[in-house]
């Protein structure tokens, strides 16, 4: 019963991306199996390395018009973790390197755009960015990261927290905005093993 179940969610998929485009897939992301989420994003242009987990559902926004590229700004490296109910904006890069952890409800964003307000007319014109997060970093749950950031290294970011500027390695924020509130001091071997630089 369960293989006919991914079955029907693999034709879903599929169908949705050849009716719909990158919409009727995004649909079906935000309702499928777990399993099926990260072969569905491969599939469909993202790179992923080995051993990564997406819980679903996930929200995409964004995601390019090209068929079976839709999800070509995302990449990602090995051994990561994506919570439930993240929203990833593919209007720029998403690089996420190796050993990262991002929690539930996290919302990483690329770009800006005020849509139909006055302000976009010159006070806030559209922008975007890619959003980089190194390896070993730890996202908290509900944590916004805005275009442009770079996490770095073994960071932690702080449930809640608003990124809107980049987090040096090994640093500790929280708040909104974010703010550095420590410096991490790890043993040399774990360094060693994630194949982190020492400072």
């Amino acid at each position: 019963m369960r293989q006919l179940v991914l079955a029907l969610f693999r034709a879903m998929a599929a169908m949705s991306a050849l009716l719909y485009e990158a919409e009727g897939l995004n649909a079906v992301l935000s309702v499928m199996p777990t399993q099926l989420v990260g072969s569905t994003l491969r599939r469909h242009g993202a790179l992923i390395g080995m051993r990564v987990r997406f819980l679903s559902p996930l929200t995409i926004h964004n995601a390019a018009a090209k068929p079976r590229a839709f999800y070509g700004n995302l990449r990602v490296g090995q051994d990561c973790y994506f919570g439930r109910q993240l929203l990833l904006d593919l209007q720029d890069q998403i690089l996420v390197e190796d050993n990262v952890t991002i929690s539930h409800r996290v919302t990483i964003l690329t770009h800006t755009d005020v849509g139909e307000s006055p302000l976009g007319d010159g006070l806030l014109p559209p922008s975007q960015a890619p959003v980089i997060i190194r390896r070993g970093a730890y996202i908290g749950a509900g944590a916004l990261i805005l275009p442009g950031v770079e996490v770095g290294e073994l960071a932690v970011v702080g449930a809640g927290a608003v990124v809107t500027k980049d987090v040096p390695p090994l640093a500790v924020v929280v708040g909104v905005p974010a703010r550095v509130i420590e410096v991490l001091t790890p043993e040399a071997s774990l360094l060693q093993r994630i194949g982190v630089q020492q400072p």
